[in-house]
C-alpha cells in the first residue's frame, strides 16, 4: 500500500472514530438533559389509590360523591326555612326522621329560634355512598359536633319505628321527614305524627322518583305547600 493510500486510509479511521466519539458524548449529554425531565414525570404519575376498605355493598364508591346528594334540592330549603318560623308558634321541639349527614338538620337549625330544639333521629344502616356504618355516624357526628354541643340539636341513633315507640315528649312544632321513601313507612311516619299531635308535618321526596311518597301524601289530603320534592301537609 502506497503512503498516500495509507494516509487517506488512516484519515477516514480517525474521522470514524471521531464521529463515534462525538456520538456517545452527544449520548450521555442527552441522557443528562433527559434525566430531570424522566424523573419528574415519573413524580406527576397518578399510581392509582387502593379502594378503601369503607366502601361496601354492590358498586359502592365514594368518587361521586357530593354534598347534594345528603340534603334537600335547593329549591326546597327556602319552604324548609319557612316551615320552621311557623314552627315557631307552637310549643314543642322540631323532630327531623332521617338525619343521613346533617346537612338538612343544620339547615333546620339555623332557620329556628333560639329556644327552639331539634331533634334528629337515624340509625345509619344506609348511605348512597357505601360508607361504613360506624363510619357513616362518626361523620354525621362530626357535622353536628358544634350543634349538638351547644344544645341545639339532640342527635338520636335509633330505628325510627322504635323511637315512634319511645318518644313520651311534648307534641312536635314540626316533624320532618326523609327517612324510608316508599309507601308503608312513609305512611307509619305521617300516623305517628298525627297521633302525636304534630303541628305541622313536612317531608322531602314527593316526586316520580318516589311514587309511594307522593301516593300516601295525597291519601292524606296532599301538599299544602311544595317546593321541589319537599312537601307539607
Amino acid at each position: 500500500m502506497s503512503d498516500i493510500v495509507k494516509i487517506h486510509t488512516t484519515h477516514r479511521e480517525i474521522k470514524t472514530r471521531r464521529n463515534e466519539g462525538n456520538s456517545t458524548v452527544s449520548a450521555k449529554i442527552w441522557r443528562e438533559l433527559a434525566r430531570p425531565i424522566h424523573q419528574m414525570s415519573r413524580r406527576l404519575t397518578v399510581k392509582p389509590r387502593p379502594e378503601s376498605p369503607y366502601l361496601t355493598g354492590s358498586g359502592a364508591s365514594i368518587a361521586g360523591f357530593h354534598p347534594q346528594q345528603a340534603t334537600v334540592e335547593a329549591e326546597g330549603i327556602p319552604l324548609i326555612r319557612k316551615l320552621v318560623h311557623e314552627s315557631a308558634n307552637f310549643p314543642g321541639p322540631i323532630i327531623e326522621i332521617g338525619t343521613l349527614l346533617g346537612i338538612t338538620t343544620t339547615t333546620i337549625a339555623l332557620a329556628k329560634q333560639p329556644t327552639q330544639k331539634v331533634i334528629t333521629v337515624d340509625l345509619y344502616c344506609w348511605n348512597p355512598w357505601g360508607l361504613d356504618p360506624v363510619v357513616h355516624e362518626d361523620l354525621t357526628a362530626e357535622m353536628l359536633r358544634y350543634l349538638v354541643d351547644t344544645g341545639h340539636v339532640e342527635r338520636i341513633r335509633m330505628d325510627k319505628n322504635q323511637f315512634f315507640d319511645s318518644y313520651h315528649g311534648p307534641a312536635p312544632s314540626l316533624v320532618f321527614l326523609d327517612a324510608i321513601h316508599d309507601y308503608p313507612e312513609t305512611k307509619k311516619d305521617i300516623e305517628w305524627a298525627k297521633r302525636i299531635g304534630a303541628k305541622i308535618i313536612a317531608g322531602h321526596d314527593y316526586c316520580d322518583a318516589f311514587k309511594g311518597v307522593m301516593q300516601v301524601v295525597d291519601e292524606f289530603g296532599g301538599p299544602r305547600d311544595l317546593a321541589g320534592s319537599v312537601w307539607a301537609l
